[in-house]
């Protein structure tokens, strides 16, 4: 009996330690395009023995102790193999799987890849912007990535604009899913054209420098490559609410398919959104709206696509110049400005509005309106027809159509409103100047019983057509090189127009704007003024790329070359009459005599007034190398020189001339960068040089009565600097995130605007030196830092603080002159732009989120600019003075908005 009882007590003792002799792996499978998880990825550590991860990509196993070789494998991905021991411990394997079958995504958007691509880059993903960016636009969210600057601007909606190593939205190239965004005449980018779109993102990609586009396009500062969510996203539907400051709600709907049978998936969205504006009257009310419908045929995917953001939207006019005592005399003081005279208006005041009745009454009759001077109404819808072909598992095809149609425009004072007294709190006198045009005598009016306008509105439109063919292929030539090439083709007509928008009690002006209707023609509301110009712009490029990968190493060389076709057409200008080699005005006469012959208006060859084609050609060639150290280090360098032709708003004035002296931009870079990655730790560094020859600058002159406009050649900046950025997760509940940038941008030539005669004699000359001075529009220096803690796994609390500091005031270096027509200028030769106060803000974001009946909620909510400081975001040098003092005194400037909320519910099924 004891012996049997002793012998059960040491098989239940053998096992206890058997059922103890485990140990736990787990870790996460990443996508390298997206930095996401990758969603039902099959771990095993025996054929029996495995799991799939979970939506995040993260897994869990109970293994016994032993050796095992673990497997990992998915669609589209190359499988992983990987040898541990379990000894009564928890294995964490972090691993990235690299993709065997290209995505649309890598083959159109250009995305780089971690310890691949030899480029310094920054992912947003899509935690991120839920979490953290509240009711701004997107831009904002890339402050905390180094080398960037973001702004608010006057702090409307839509109104937000980036920088990246000192380069203007002008010289950084926006895609929204490999189509390309920037305006085609001057290159900016408008973001209330898709405010709706961060509910859709699944990542954003920052890459500075010339970056790893394949594509022809002209980048100086950097890309950004906007993702949005399709057929390889989770199937979810998602309705979100939104509330903030200022009355400020938004209700988004979205919804994303996932892939259905036979090979479907849709993913739409729409979003409406209305806000009341934290600074005076800048309310706003937009609509979005996005549609992606996917198929796949076989080996090809094809995707139809459309989304647009209708909007109307007050803004506070930065052409509007107000110094800053008008918004604090306290931080004027600390500046030094005599705030004696100025009535301090706050944070809060815009200029671009004020209170009217439509009636001699002002006490009773028509009700009071507000009327908004900078009112901005657009609607840009984008279409697409995409189709992704894998030929073979070696070989793939992509065919992109796209087409946009832009309408609408912006409302601004025509003369002078402002001159009037204003309102008890600074508003526009809009009422005295409708009395001014309604009640005023018509006895000396020139149209009996009709009041001609004194100052009135007019609005600015802009509208434009574009259509582009983005064809791309990728060859895997062998397991180490791989070749890809393709062509961008865009057409793009735009025509940019004025009409009276509001008389403001008036009948009618005269008006003298268009030269083929005479003098002093009768005009009502509607009609056109000001401007009428058609521009017409086609672009082609080519590319060829070739990427070397062979254990360690990878590598890659780009050349890329583009031309450029501008036209313009100007019907305010005098129509004209082609005799022969001559050209004549003929203008709104009817007939005009010319070397004895009688020419009418329905003579052959009478056109409007236009310019000829101008054709310009650019290129680009660039290359760099990444050798990964270990598995956890690599070092990258890249560099590349770029020839690009000017932009069509730097190549035509408004009078169809051309600017005299054009030229290429010439662009240098080189960058150099480390990475360190662990589970734990990962560190990035990186140092930048970037030469800027014959950036656009102008002088002009008068030559025997006539206008010219000049280039000036040789004009010169040089852009270098550190950045450096990090995250640390000590503890699955804790993280810190850091990063910081030291930019050095400054003016580095002399640069001439000549006029040389017939003769090859030199006629005028303007010289500007603007050598060591400081680039403005953007801080040089910037930090940001931030801790993510999770006291428990459903509630997250994130502060973040943003540091700018070394911030130059904008200007131009055609403001140092040497000699303006013969005058010395020489107190501004190399002077300094205004550094604007250093400045810093702290947000700070919450969340909690639960599980209800399978729907998953989320309630989030953000703070911005917690301790309400005051700081100044953008400033204009001499943009409030005549006088050119080149101080704070003399600066028009933007401030940061104060203290500002927002909450949102969102419901996941």
């Amino acid at each position: 009996m004891q012996f049997r009882l002793l012998l059960l007590l040491s098989l239940l003792a053998v096992f206890s330690l058997n059922a103890r002799a485990q140990g736990i792996l787990k870790g996460r499978i990443i996508d390298p395009v997206t930095e996401e998880g990758v969603i039902g990825a099959n771990v095993f550590a025996t054929p029996q023995k495995g799991i799939t991860t979970d939506v995040d990509g993260n897994f869990l196993l109970k293994l016994d102790n032993g050796e095992y070789n673990i497997k990992i494998t998915s669609v589209s991905f190359a499988p992983i193999e990987k040898k541990v021991i379990i000894n009564n411990n928890t294995v964490v394997l972090n691993l990235t799987m690299e993709p065997i079958v290209l995505g649309e995504v890598q083959v159109v958007s250009d995305i780089a890849i971690s310890r691949q691509t030899p480029v310094a880059f920054s992912n947003i993903p899509t935690q991120k912007i839920q979490e953290q960016l509240g009711t701004q636009d997107l831009p904002m969210i890339l402050n905390s990535t180094p080398g960037v600057y973001a702004t608010q601007q006057g702090g409307g909606d839509g109104d937000a604009r980036v920088s990246i190593r000192g380069f203007n939205q002008q010289n950084v190239s926006v895609l929204i899913d490999g189509i390309p965004m920037n305006d085609m005449v001057n290159g900016r980018v408008y973001w209330s054209n898709w405010f709706g779109l961060d509910n859709l993102t699944k990542g954003v990609q920052v890459q500075r420098g010339l970056g790893a586009s394949k594509l022809a396009i002209p980048a100086i500062g950097g890309t950004m490559n906007i993702l949005t969510a399709g057929i390889e996203s989770k199937r979810q539907v998602i309705l979100k609410q939104e509330i903030g400051n200022n009355f400020n709600a938004r209700t988004t709907l979205s919804m994303t398919s996932g892939r259905l049978n036979h090979g479907w998936g849709i993913t739409g969205a729409v979003s409406y959104r209305r806000n009341d504006g934290w600074v005076d009257q800048l309310y706003s009310r937009m609509f979005f709206y996005f549609l992606k419908i996917e198929k796949t045929l076989g080996k090809h995917l094809v995707s139809l696509s459309g989304f647009g953001a209708p909007q109307t939207s007050g803004q506070r006019d930065f052409r509007t110049p107000l110094g800053i005592a008008t918004y604090s005399k306290m931080e004027a003081f600390k500046l030094g400005i005599d705030t004696t005279r100025v009535i301090e208006r706050g944070r809060r005041y815009n200029p671009s509005w004020g209170y009217l009745r439509r009636t001699r009454n002002i006490s009773g009759g028509a009700p009071q309106e507000i009327v908004n001077t900078s009112l901005n109404q657009f609607h840009k819808p984008v279409f697409s027809l995409k189709d992704f072909w894998s030929v073979s598992d070696n070989f793939y095809i992509s065919n992109i159509l796209y087409a946009s149609y832009g309408k609408g425009g912006g409302t601004l004072p025509q003369n002078d409103i402002t001159s009037l007294t204003p309102g008890l709190n600074g508003e526009q006198n809009i009422q005295g100047t409708y009395d001014g045009n309604a009640y005023s005598s018509i006895i000396q009016q020139p149209i009996p019983g009709q009041r001609i306008a004194t100052n009135y509105l007019r609005k600015n439109y802009n509208d434009h057509d574009w259509y582009g063919l983005l064809s791309t292929f990728s060859w895997k030539a062998s397991n180490k090189i791989e070749v890809s090439g393709g062509i961008d083709g865009r057409s793009y007509q735009g025509r940019v127009y004025s009409r009276i928008h509001d008389l403001l009690g008036a009948d009618y002006i005269f008006s003298n704007f268009n030269n083929n209707e005479g003098t002093n023609v009768y005009q009502k509301e509607n009609g056109l003024i000001t401007q009428n110009i058609h521009r017409f712009v086609r672009w082609g490029g080519a590319f060829g790329l070739v990427e070397y990968k062979a254990g360690w190493w990878s590598a890659f060389l780009n050349l890329s070359g583009s031309l450029s076709s501008y036209k313009q057409v100007n019907y305010f200008l005098p129509k004209t009459l082609q005799v022969g080699d001559s050209v004549i005005n003929i203008g709104f006469q009817d007939s005009i005599s010319y070397q004895g012959n009688i020419y009418t208006q329905e003579t052959a060859g009478v056109d409007w007034n236009q310019s000829d084609w101008k054709n310009l050609h650019g290129f680009t060639a660039k290359g760099g190398m990444n050798f990964n150290i270990t598995e956890k280090q690599n070092i990258f360098f890249n560099a590349g020189f770029l020839s690009r032709a000017p932009l069509m708003a730097n190549v035509f004035r408004n009078d169809n001339k051309e600017f005299r002296g054009i030229k290429n931009e010439e662009i240098t870079s080189g960058e150099l960068g480390y990475s360190f990655r662990s589970p734990i730790f990962t560190i990035n560094f990186n140092g930048y040089y970037t030469l800027w020859n014959n950036r656009p600058t102008r002088a002009s002159f008068t030559l025997n009565g006539e206008n010219i406009s000049v280039n000036a050649a040789g004009m010169q900046a040089i852009h270098r600097g550190l950045e450096f950025d990090f995250i640390c997760k000590p503890l699955k509940f804790f993280s810190i995130e850091g990063m910081a940038s030291i930019g050095d941008w400054r003016w580095n030539s002399v640069a001439v605007a000549s006029i040389i005669g017939d003769d090859g004699q030199l006629v005028q000359e303007i010289k500007f030196d603007p050598r060591g001075v400081k680039v403005g529009d953007a801080a040089q220096h910037t930090y940001a830092a931030s801790v993510r803690f999770e006291p428990l796994k459903w509630i997250y609390i994130k502060p973040q603080y943003n540091y700018f500091t070394h911030n130059y005031a904008n200007f131009s270096p055609e403001d140092l002159q040497i000699t303006v027509n013969s005058s010395n200028w020489g107190p501004n030769v190399g002077r300094q732009s205004w550094r604007m106060p250093d400045y810093g803000f702290m947000d700070v974001s919450t969340g909690i989120w639960f599980i209800r009946h399978k729907v998953r909620y989320d309630i989030r909510g953000t703070v911005m600019n917690v301790l309400d400081d005051f700081y100044i975001t953008d400033a204009q040098n001499n943009g409030f003075s005549n006088t050119f003092a080149f101080n704070a005194a003399s600066a028009s400037v933007n401030v940061g908005m104060g203290r500002r909320w927002t909450i949102s519910v969102t419901a996941s099924f």
